[in-house]
């Protein structure tokens, strides 16, 4: 007995979103003939597919092969059905994460292009902190993420786009009292930040080093654009992806501050599911590269490679 085309498009979705309601939703049909479609398929496997105990669906071990041939043989049938005339990579749905500076610079310009070349392909949008994001993508909530110093489990594989300069921001009418500005002299401000683990919190504190317990009590916010307009209201300084400082100085709402020692960059990834891989490779990843270099998120990349398994460069 052959499975059909139907129990297999389910399996996959169920699968990859995680719940049969999820199946449902994206799949247009009801959750009973999303579990039909399973129990169908599973006799004719002779074996459960799914973990049913947590919170999500689960693919048992043995189903992982069972995962990846219903893949490719969807994808067969987009092709065989003509779906590859419109270029749409994958089976139509990309969950994409993004962090907020990347949203910020660059991100409409990214969806547009894949609009552009991948007219069948929906995408679902998900904007928030770094460490969420990985959190998203090691629970399967997400099929990839543009983020920086990603925490990724081992079926994650993290594409390394380039790096982005840090800059202090403060508002126009603070005055340092010498040219480049260090951590003694910055340890007496408000220092505003997105919350912890995020990598801005990080980089901020290690720039501090042994003067961060001299920090004020200041806060924390997990909206960038908001602690610039704290910062442009004089209310604390604030640690800043380059090219979202830059912008906000380029407004004259506030100034950007020389500091010494310089705050070292960091990396900005592309990071995806192993599954995704074929589509994200071929597809995705020159599209990514390509335009936040132009938009100027990033410059250059650090490796020239992809990076599986990355556990929080």
């Amino acid at each position: 007995m052959r499975p059909s085309l139907q129990q297999l498009e389910s399996f996959y979705w169920v699968a990859r979103l995680g719940s049969v309601h999820a199946a449902a939703r994206h799949q247009n049909l009801t959750q009973p003939a999303i579990t039909a479609r399973l129990r169908e398929l599973e006799e004719v496997v002779g074996d459960q597919l799914f973990d049913r105990g947590g919170y999500k669906l689960e693919l048992k071990a043995q189903a992982r092969e069972l995962f990846d041939l219903a893949e490719q043989i969807l994808a067969l049938a987009d092709r065989f059905s003509g779906a590859i005339d419109h270029g749409a990579p994958g089976l139509g749905l990309l969950r994409l994460g993004a962090n907020e500076s990347s949203a910020m610079i660059g991100l409409p310009t990214f969806l547009s292009r894949m609009r552009e070349q991948f007219p069948g392909l929906a995408v679902q949008l998900h904007v928030d902190i770094g460490s969420e994001l990985s959190r998203k993508l090691n629970a399967r909530e997400l099929d990839m993420a543009i983020l920086s110093s990603p925490i990724s489990a081992t079926h994650i594989v993290d594409y390394p786009l380039g790096s982005v300069d840090l800059q202090w921001i403060a508002p126009l009418s603070f005055q340092p009292s010498s040219p480049a500005a260090t951590p003694v002299e910055l340890a007496a401000c408000p220092v505003l930040s997105l919350p912890a683990p995020s990598s801005l919190h990080s980089a901020a504190i290690n720039w501090f080093g042994i003067h961060a317990t001299r920090l004020q009590a200041s806060g924390t916010c997990n909206s960038m654009a908001l602690i610039a307009k704290l910062v442009a209201g004089g209310h604390g300084i604030a640690l800043m992806p380059g090219p979202v400082a830059r912008e906000a100085r380029d407004s004259g709402a506030l100034k950007l501050l020389k500091v010494s020692p310089e705050v070292p960059p960091i990396g900005y990834y592309v990071s995806y599911l192993q599954e995704m891989a074929p589509m994200v490779q071929e597809q995705l990843l020159p599209l990514a590269r390509t335009v936040f270099t132009e938009c100027g998120l990033v410059h250059g990349r650090r490796k020239n490679h992809v990076v599986a398994n990355n556990q929080g460069n």
